[in-house]
């Protein structure tokens, strides 16, 4: 009898370790999460102050093109700044495209380029964290975002090719066949 209240007692202590080891590790998961989204959310606040700061000085200057105004005024105000969006990557290509070789911008181009691959970097570090056995299951019962996007423009220089190879990737996504090259 005393050997079964050994074993009983070892196992209970056993089970409460492992309650406790769990519950520290998911308090700690939790902090890291809320604290790699905050770092995303402010790196992103980051660089909508200056893009709103570039629509700013863009509207000072007068647009000597149409297309920079319809892009700026009239889709620009139906974009949310809230989170990286399709959307808005593709409106920034299209000021970036008619703007590329303003060297009145290349400070600020520098600037938000700058803020981007920060804020690229946090997302990364979030997406990773999050996506690890077994964060996953940690932050999916949390309700934390489930992943932050990328943004691939980069201002002052031709985003051509890359917005070729984002619509080839949707296309393979949602089709299927060989992987885009």
């Amino acid at each position: 009898m005393k050997y079964f209240k050994g074993c009983l007692m070892t196992l209970i202590v056993l089970i409460v370790i492992c309650v406790i080891g769990y519950l520290i590790f998911k308090n700690s998961v939790i902090s890291n999460l809320g604290s790699l989204k905050n770092n995303v959310e402010m790196n992103w606040n980051k660089y909508t102050d200056n893009l709103k700061k570039r629509n700013a000085d863009l509207s000072k200057q007068g647009f000597k093109n149409d297309s920079i105004r319809y892009y700026m005024e009239s889709k620009g105000k139906y974009i949310s700044l809230s989170e990286c969006s399709k959307e808005l990557e593709f409106n920034e290509y299209k000021i970036n495209q008619f703007i590329i070789y303003d060297s009145l911008e290349r400070d600020l181009n520098d600037k938000m380029n700058s803020n981007l691959e920060i804020y690229n970097q946090a997302v990364r570090e979030y997406n990773v964290y999050r996506t690890t056995f077994p964060n996953f299951l940690i932050a999916r019962k949390n309700k934390f975002h489930s992943d932050f996007n990328y943004f691939d423009i980069r201002y002052g220089v031709n985003n051509e090719k890359i917005m070729i190879k984002k619509k080839k990737l949707e296309n393979w996504i949602k089709n299927g066949g060989p992987y885009p090259e």
